[in-house]
């Protein structure tokens, strides 16, 4: 599986507002390491999982998951072999046990997870569009985004203010690429 593809990602948005989004994650590379769109687990998701939002349907066609700076994206697969990394899957939250040992409800679709572990889910049922995040400890929606587009774009800000603090460092796979480069090169 390879990394994202910025100009794939700057054409399926080429109409749309999140166009600083885009300028951003190339500009921050180093911090994240999204997966490149994979049409097999796109239409994996699409067939589990009816009426997601067309916002994040939009999204899955030029990334498959991954870690979004601090955010670990779900995925239709456990282990890259080529990075060499395991990532979350959506199938562990489809888990029975983890549900409810997690009090998530079997309407809820989650797709990604954050460092301290709480998850956002969309809710199937509602069809709202809307991203929801759970506070794992308290039980309860802790906040919401009106779509999966201003949640991403709040989620980038916030990671570069955690850059730009120097808390958050560059991934070392993406320092030894360009390490492999250098000396390739």
């Amino acid at each position: 599986m390879s990394l994202l593809n910025y100009n794939l990602l700057r054409n399926i948005y080429k109409y749309s507002q999140i166009g600083d989004v885009i300028m951003l994650l190339e500009e921050f590379d180093l911090f994240h390491l999204l997966l490149a769109g994979n049409s097999e687990r796109t239409n994996a998701v699409k067939k589990r999982v009816p009426n997601l939002p067309v916002d994040f349907l939009k999204w899955l066609d030029v990334c498959s998951g991954g870690m979004f700076f601090d955010t670990t994206l779900l995925t239709t697969k456990a282990y890259d072999d080529e990075l060499k990394l395991d990532f979350g899957t959506y199938s562990f939250y489809f888990n029975q046990e983890v549900k409810k040992e997690l009090s998530l409800s079997d309407d809820w679709f989650v797709f990604a997870v954050a460092i301290h572990s709480d998850v956002y889910f969309f809710d199937i049922k509602k069809k709202d569009g809307k991203v929801y995040q759970w506070d794992i400890d308290e039980f309860k929606v802790y906040d919401i985004w009106d779509t999966f587009d201003d949640w991403l774009t709040e989620r980038l800000q916030e990671a570069i203010d955690l850059i730009a603090d120097g808390i958050f460092q560059p991934y070392n796979v993406k320092m030894e690429m360009i390490d492999d480069t250098c000396k390739n090169g």
